[in-house]
């Protein structure tokens, strides 16, 4: 039988003690104090597993995460664009920033030992406060 609550399913029999569950932690129970009506909503795949935090992945070089939501987040805090530099927790060595203010791609690297600066990279620029780009070296 079918209304507007969803799908329901009329069990008939004496049932003691039924379980069905998976790995989505969907899970019904019917014992003998189960009433013979129970509801299903959203069998085939629920909603509340089809996002991004419920995607399981295998982690990869400086991915660690093992679902795809934190997979997108670690990326993220890699590579940012925008007016002012990045800062906080999420910024290492390594990250490349593109400076729309600018139009200079940079790169946050240890300057000196023990600073942290984020440093334009440039093609066949000779200035001393900028990383050069020679095939040769980096």
């Amino acid at each position: 039988m079918t209304d507007s609550l969803g799908t329901q399913v009329a069990i008939t029999e004496e049932i003691t003690n039924v379980a069905v569950t998976n790995n989505n932690s969907i899970s019904v129970t019917l014992d003998d104090t189960t009433t013979t009506l129970v509801t299903v909503n959203n069998l085939a795949l629920p909603a509340q597993f089809q996002d991004a935090a419920n995607i399981s992945i295998t982690p990869y070089n400086t991915i660690t995460s093992t679902n795809l939501q934190t997979a997108l987040q670690q990326l993220a805090d890699q590579n940012f664009r925008g007016t002012s530099a990045p800062t906080g927790g999420t910024v290492e060595e390594g990250d490349t920033w593109y400076d729309t203010d600018d139009d200079q791609l940079k790169v946050y690297r240890e300057t000196s030992s023990g600073n942290f600066a984020w440093v334009p990279i440039m093609v066949g620029n000779i200035s001393p406060d900028s990383d050069t780009i020679d095939a040769g070296s980096y």
